[in-house]
């Protein structure tokens, strides 16, 4: 199972993806609640909060040396329709982007979501930028928020492997963005569970609506390729690289795409790129599952 993008050039019949025109929307969301304190409430507009804390990373493997000191980590976390759950972080030595699901609430639940971390590594006399991805487990208690990740692995720093433990505090129920970098937040419109409708055309499938977002008023350039992970019954998982159907999101602006796959199963798509200030981007749809 393949949905990839409709050009002038191209259409598949498996499945077809509908690009919409960016929407200019309010560069800044709040959610609902009173400063200081817990994080607010999922209702209409969804729910939220700010944490401060700290994170740890250990080096499992590899020939590049990272930071294994504790670092102040700083989470910006927002809950949206379907326990949707997206953050952005930044730490002493990295960033990055998460995206997942919410079983419970704020005030008392866990999460499992997708991680994708830039992290500065040494290896000899040079630094670069190791690009991540990974998986955590989190949980959330009244103001506290903790989360473990099993193995991440980086793309452009091969070998390198890391584990990371997070430990936090609600400071605010307004999640806020990072001033000078830019938040990309990525949902699926009505929720990631997808029930069998119709597809364009009159098909039997598992149509949806993915809506891209910037939210901190910093336009964003995504690279030309993106990728996606798609897995159909028990098959294994398959990855396929795909053209981008846009490669500028104007900050503060929104951009959404139809998909439909007629046969059940499940959804993820990878995309990169840099902001306005020349910081890399690395953002995630939520898993889209599809069926029975």
């Amino acid at each position: 199972m393949r949905i990839p993008i409709v050009s002038a050039a191209h259409t598949w019949a498996v499945a077809r993806l509908f690009v919409a025109a960016a929407v200019l929307t309010s560069a800044a969301a709040c959610s609902p609640g009173t400063l200081p304190g817990s994080p607010s409430p999922l209702g209409a507009g969804g729910g939220g909060g700010r944490y401060n804390g700290s994170i740890t990373y250990r080096r499992l493997g590899g020939n590049y040396s990272i930071s294994e000191v504790t670092q102040t980590l700083n989470l910006s976390l927002v809950v949206r329709e379907g326990n949707q759950i997206t953050g952005r972080f930044e730490s002493g030595n990295s960033s990055g982007s998460l995206i997942g699901i919410l079983r419970g609430d704020l005030g008392s639940g866990t999460f499992e979501a997708t991680v994708l971390v830039l992290t500065s590594a040494n290896q000899g006399a040079a630094t670069v930028t190791c690009e991540g991805r990974g998986q955590v487990i989190g949980a959330l208690s009244g103001r506290n928020l903790s989360w473990t990740s099993g193995s991440t692995t980086y793309d452009n720093c091969a070998g390198l492997n890391t584990t990371s433990q997070a430990l936090a505090v609600a400071v605010s129920p307004i999640p806020g963005d990072f001033p000078s970098r830019a938040s990309v937040v990525i949902t699926v419109l009505g929720g990631p569970s997808v029930a069998r409708g119709t597809c364009a055309g009159g098909v039997s499938g598992f149509p949806f609506t993915v809506e891209m977002k910037e939210t901190s008023g910093i336009d964003v350039t995504f690279d030309s390729r993106f990728v996606t992970e798609e897995r159909r019954g028990v098959g294994g998982v398959t990855s396929n690289t795909l053209d981008m159907p846009f490669t500028d999101l104007k900050g503060g602006s929104r951009r959404t795409y139809g998909a439909c796959s007629p046969m059940a199963g499940t959804y993820q798509a990878f995309f990169s790129g840099s902001d306005a200030n020349g910081n890399r981007v690395r953002v995630a749809s939520p898993l889209v599952t599809m069926g029975p």
